[in-house]
């Protein structure tokens, strides 16, 4: 592909950064992996624990074994301690003991972490410090360790059951993350097992009880227990967290209020705009119970409270100010007053109405209300009643037969739905209600009624009702399921058994009516299989009945818990039943079934009231002692949990009543009446277990005797120190020493106390630790607050937060910054510098010092013409920042953004810094700007053709004449071409061709200094009719050759993309060479555990000294030219390149991770690489196949091209100084 001049310079002109300068360091470009790390406020560098750990070695690189500088990396830290160490029920896989050193060697293994371990045998204490790469490893070394090692325990919790739900959570989650968090087993039994006992004497299990509002615990609620089993430590978290659970739960109750008399249950719901208001704003929720006629509260405990009397006031009110007025309606209509009606009724005239329900024989329908509303509520009732038709079908022949099959056949729904114009009322086969009621419009009625006629016909005659024990229904139910089955497929008869809960001993037998047969067939069918199910009950054997004398104080011990004895006894698929108290006498168990069930079941009761004689005798030892009243609040615990605890795990009952008997004391001559301060503990129970509550209640005395409480005076600011991460240390020192630490409130009047109550050694040695750690604190956690002006915070965090990282990185310090919000609106912002007191007074200084800048800055505006600015600026800034050097100016690009601002519009430029160097600035920028006005466009006429090789390879030729010369070369084509004026010379021009004109802008002596160069080139090289020619000399033998040696130590200077070979074609010269070096450069077969340098982005550094390693000798080449002139200028080329090559003294190698940096070291079309070969002096070779950049020249040079070539590749090439 062939590209014309101006294609070439608009490659080599590429926005936004086409020749910039390499010298200083450069931000980084947009879309490389960021440098700045954000701060790490777990870090163990910047927050030390205790407990400092060591700090792991840098493992080598995966691909070599040679030995690398360590890089830092991040590690954290975490410390606790376990009491009495359990290792009882730790063994191997081969069934060995384990140690301790076992367990804590599987956790480092696993986790990758290193522990620490420490033992206190004064206090039969350990402690461990797990220091690992992250944050997970060093948590689950942590519960590794303490599931471990800590005794295992169980604990039981009390919980509300109308709370379990918020426990296990949605599918259980709540309780998976309890169980994970703290590895423990949480054991929640099932409702239905428990003897869970409500206050009226009530089993849970067998009354209705209504849901209690989300968040919400009824007043009367039964509790549930919860087991908690696992390491000792990890069962008091996860008893911490469901109590938190409980707590939230409980601060809300529920409650409900029967409304009584019921005819005023309507007027109580018309005022629940009222009961709300009650509530003043508290979060409240009302639900009504129509079936109950109850109102349901729940919300906060106090408003519910508050509701729930206003509620009970409201309903004695009604209850005396509304009267009565009664209607006597056909039973039939009263199914039309139904529970919406009555709604109706109420919102219409304000009465309320009372129906008789169904099995009550009164006709009688009450309308209650105000005098003034009575005539409109009868109205409203007669209104409805009449609505619809109503009419009765009596069933006359064996209702409750007939009814039994309507119902449990199926077809009272199918009529139902066939009829569904009609409502249709069955009532139930046992309510002694034998009529149908039909309500709707007249021909619906009637055609329904007419069609259960005819079905009720079909009855007649086709049922039978047998005697068989209701003992017995579900064992003949499971003999005899296929026969009983097939009854009905191949005898058209139906086979019906009562419920068992009924416990009725009819079992009904009804011919399908829908099968077409005779009266005298359907009675021979129903006596046939009534005979043979009569011969299967005589199969099963006789019912026996017994009873048994057993007094009422043994019938809980008969039943058991829950029913549990009973449930045992009857088992499942016996024919069975136990009555305890039956037959309306207290002192007597019946029991029914199979003579064999009944013998055995009379056994094994007889052996429970043994049992229970032999425990409440073995259970009524009693032991009685004092203790001081002092302690009786304490050890009976919130709301008798302490109490409670030893009768739940010693089974015994604990009586604590205070000794107030007088008694008289003498003291000298007179006697003193005193009051006795002593409380009598009664213990019952079972001797063993009354003894231990007894021991264990007096250590808790001598315990709470010895207890002390001390106050501790600590600035506020290591309170946070002293609670440590989620409170871990506090908790930690608590359950070390055996205290309780107080800290107190900010709103209190002494916030800076902390008290510790406990043991008097406990207290002691907790209170040093305390002490310790605030001493550790005050040293290595420092902290000052400085105020600085809110316009240097900007500059003090830094682009992206880059400084304020780079301070804390060089310092060691933590600085933090005021939010962002408050410093705009303040003038001053508040810096907090936390750390050692050198790292913060090393801090301190730097944030002032760029503060101070700040404060001592000033601001120069200057009027410059628009047109001067991108000269001034230069191609990517280069001209800016070779303008701020001149001045002495930083050399850091982050210092200098900022320091000269080019509008995007306009002539003022802003000149913004310290008031010395803004002068400097301001005089060189008014210096350069007066020589721009100076400056002159020439215009010379350049065969197009030629313009490529003016250019030259990578545009390398076109730089150094500029930088030469001074003056500024445009071709055509060029971006910039048409935005420079003019040539003053345009007229002498007009016959030229366009595309030949190059203009040449600069001082008047530059542009013809830059123009004569350009013309003497052209001159000098070769046209194409004369390279045609030359060619044809060469292949005829004739031309000018030459040979010239180039030692093997420079042989890197003959590589086809080198500079030495681009000149040679440059001047039209060719060349062969013989002879090639074994090695290049330097010994590649260095030893692969030499020390290499590795920077933080993983380059590996190797400076070697030049031909190290090469072998001594020289190529040959041999250089061909068209003439002796042309000749000449090749040899100087060659000899030019010698000579700078004679002064390069080392090789450095730079070896990248991978290639992914090389496009930005390159940059377009070379021009980055040749700009940095340029600035530093020096050859930089950046290979196509592997990743190592060679670096020749002086070792000065070698450094700073590989410090240039680490910020163009990991440092970015920055913004232009005009955005």
């Amino acid at each position: 592909m062939v590209l014309s001049a101006a294609d070439l310079q608009k490659q080599l002109e590429g926005a936004p950064d086409p020749f910039p300068s390499l010298s200083e360091p450069q931000p980084r470009a947009s879309g490389s992996a960021s440098t700045n790390v954000p701060l790490n406020t777990d870090s163990e560098t910047l927050f030390p624990s205790l407990a400092t750990p060591t700090a792991p070695k840098a493992s080598p690189t995966s691909w070599t074994p040679r030995a690398v500088k360590p890089i830092s990396t991040p590690v954290f830290s975490d410390t606790f301690s376990l009491t009495g160490i359990d290792l009882t029920a730790q063994h191997s896989r081969d069934g060995k003991p384990r140690t301790l050193a076992d367990v804590i060697k599987e956790a480092q293994t696993k986790f990758k972490v290193k522990v620490d371990v420490f033992s206190q045998r004064t206090s039969n204490q350990t402690s461990f410090t797990i220091t690992g790469p992250s944050d997970a490893a060093v948590e689950g070394a942590r519960k590794s360790l303490t599931s471990s090692l800590s005794p295992v325990i169980s604990v039981v919790v009390q919980t509300p059951a109308s709370i379990i739900g918020s426990i296990v959570g949605a599918k259980g989650a709540n309780l998976k993350r309890i169980r994970d968090q703290t590895m423990t087993r949480i054991d929640i039994p099932r409702r239905d097992t428990l003897g869970v006992s409500t206050p009226n004497g009530q089993d849970e299990t067998s009354r209705s009880v209504s849901p209690a509002p989300a968040g919400s615990v009824d007043e009367n609620e039964p509790t549930i227990p919860i087991t908690i089993s696992g390491p000792a430590s990890m069962v008091h978290e996860a008893q911490a967290m469901i109590q938190d659970i409980i707590s939230e739960r409980t601060s809300r109750s529920t409650q409900k209020v029967k409304i009584v008399p019921e005819h005023v249950y309507p007027f109580v719901l018309s005022r629940r705009p009222d009961f709300l208001r009650v509530a003043n704003g508290a979060e409240i929720t009302l639900a009504r119970d129509d079936a109950t006629k109850e109102i349901i509260v729940s919300g906060d405990r106090e408003a519910v409270a508050n509701v729930v009397e206003s509620i009970r006031s409201c309903a004695n009110f009604y209850e005396g100010d509304v009267n009565q007025v009664k209607i006597a309606l056909a039973k039939r209509q009263h199914r039309l007053l139904d529970a919406k009606a009555q709604d109706q009724i109420f919102q219409k005239s304000k009465c309320s109405v009372v129906v008789p329900s169904p099995s009550d024989p009164s006709e009688d329908v009450i309308v209650w209300g105000k005098a003034a509303n009575l005539g409109g509520g009868l109205q409203a009732v007669m209104e409805r009643a009449n609505s619809q038709h109503t009419h009765s079908l009596p069933i006359r022949q064996h209702p409750s037969h007939v009814l039994t099959h309507i119902h449990r056949s199926g077809y009272g729904k199918t009529f139902g739905s066939t009829h569904s114009a009609v409502d249709v009322h069955f009532p139930s086969p046992f309510s002694g209600i034998s009529t149908v009621d039909f309500a709707g419009e007249r021909a619906a009625v009637d055609a329904a009624q007419k069609e259960l006629v005819a079905y009720l016909k079909l009855l007649e005659g086709a049922t039978r009702a047998i005697e068989v024990d209701y003992l017995i229904h579900k064992i003949l139910q499971a003999k005899a399921a296929k026969q009983l089955r097939d009854y009905h497929s191949s005898r058209n008869v139906f086979v019906y058994f009562p419920s068992e809960a009924d416990q009725a001993s009819n079992v009904m037998l009804v011919y399908d009516p829908l099968a077409a047969q005779a009266a005298k067939e359907k009675q021979a069918a129903l006596a046939e299989i009534e005979a043979e199910l009569l011969a299967l009950v005589s199969t099963l054997g006789q019912i026996k009945t017994e009873t048994i004398s057993v007094e009422k104080k043994w019938h809980e011990a008969v039943k058991g818990k829950n029913n549990s004895n009973l449930n045992s006894l009857i088992g499942e698929g016996r024919a069975l039943a136990i009555e305890v108290g039956g037959n309306g006498q207290e002192d007597i168990v019946v029991i029914r079934g199979s003579a064999a069930d009944v013998d055995k079941a009379t056994m094994e009761i007889l052996r429970l009231v043994e049992e229970a004689k032999n425990d409440a005798i073995d259970s009524s030892y009693v032991t009685e002692f004092q203790i001081p009243q002092q302690y009786v609040a304490r050890i009976v615990g919130a709301a008798g949990a302490g109490i409670q605890k030893y009768r739940e795990q010693l089974d015994v009952k604990i009586d604590i009543e205070d000794l107030r008997d007088s008694a008289e004391q003498v003291v000298g001559k007179k006697k003193k009446t005193t009051t006795s301060s002593q409380s009598l503990v009664k213990i019952t129970g079972r001797k063993h277990n009354a003894e231990e509550a007894k021991k264990r209640i007096l250590a808790q005395v001598d315990k709470m005797a010895d207890e002390t409480t001390e106050i501790l005076k600590v600035p506020r600011q290591y309170h946070s120190a002293i609670i440590g991460q989620q409170g871990k240390y506090i908790q930690r020192l608590q359950d070390k020493y055996g205290v309780k630490i107080n800290m107190s409130k900010d709103s209190s009047t002494s916030p800076d106390e902390i008290q510790i109550r406990g043991g008097k050694k406990g207290v002691s040695q907790a209170k040093n630790e305390i002490n310790e750690l605030v001493e550790y604190e005050k040293e290595n956690n420092h902290s000052i607050s400085i105020d600085v002006s809110s316009r240097a915070v900007p500059r003090i965090l830094g682009a992206k937060g880059a400084k304020i990282h780079e301070i804390m990185e060089e310092t060691g310090a933590h600085v933090d910054v005021n939010d962002k919000d408050k410093r705009e609106k303040e003038e001053t912002t508040s810096i907090t510098i936390r750390g050692n007191k050198k790292s913060v007074a090393a801090a301190k200084a730097q944030v002032l010092a760029i503060a101070n800048a700040v404060d001592d800055e000033t601001t120069v505006v200057l009027h410059i013409e628009p047109k001067f600015h991108r000269t001034i600026i230069g191609g990517g800034g280069v001209g800016l920042r070779n303008l701020l050097a001149r001045v002495g100016a930083p050399s850091d690009p982050k210092e200098q953004a900022g320091l000269v601002r080019f509008p995007q519009s306009g002539d003022e430029v802003t000149l913004r810094g310290e008031k010395t160097l803004v002068k400097k600035i301001q005089a060189e920028l008014e210096r350069v700007v007066a020589g721009l006005r100076e400056r002159v466009v020439i215009g010379v006429s350049i065969p197009a053709q030629q313009h490529r090789m003016l250019i030259g390879q990578g545009g390398q030729p076109l730089m150094e004449l500029e930088k030469r010369t001074g003056a500024e070369v445009q071709f055509p084509g060029s971006r910039s071409y048409n935005q420079v004026a003019a040539a003053e010379n345009a007229s002498e021009l007009e016959d030229a061709d366009p595309k030949d004109i190059v203009k040449v802008v600069g001082p008047r002596a530059a542009c013809e200094k830059a123009i004569a160069e350009m013309l003497e080139s052209i001159a000098k090289a070769p046209n194409r009719e004369r390279k045609k020619e030359d060619g044809n000399r060469e292949r005829n033998g004739t031309g000018a050759t030459a040979t010239v040696s180039v030692p093997f130590k420079h042989y890197h200077l003959l590589r086809p993309t080198g500079n030495l070979v681009r000149d040679l074609r440059a001047t039209g010269v060719n060349f062969s060479q013989d002879g090639k070096p074994k090695q290049e450069d330097f010994d590649v077969d260095a030893r692969i555990d030499d020390e290499v340098e590795v920077d933080s982005h993983g380059v590996e550094w190797k400076l070697v000294e030049y031909g190290s390693g090469v072998q001594d000798g020289a190529t040959e080449i041999t250089l061909k030219a068209r003439d002796a002139e042309s000749l000449a200028s090749a040899q100087k080329v060659v000899d030019d390149a010698l000579k700078k090559a004679n002064n390069i003294t080392h090789v450095g190698l730079m070896t990248f991770p991978d290639r992914g940096a090389f496009p930005r070291i390159i940059g377009s079309k070379g021009n980055t690489v040749n700009q940095l070969c340029l600035e530093n002096d020096a050859e930089i070779i950046v290979p196509r196949d592997d990743s190592t950049v060679k670096i020749y020249g002086a070792e000065d040079n070698v450094n700073k091209a590989r410090a240039a070539i680490t910020r163009v590749a990991f440092g970015g090439r920055g913004r232009r100084a005009d955005d």
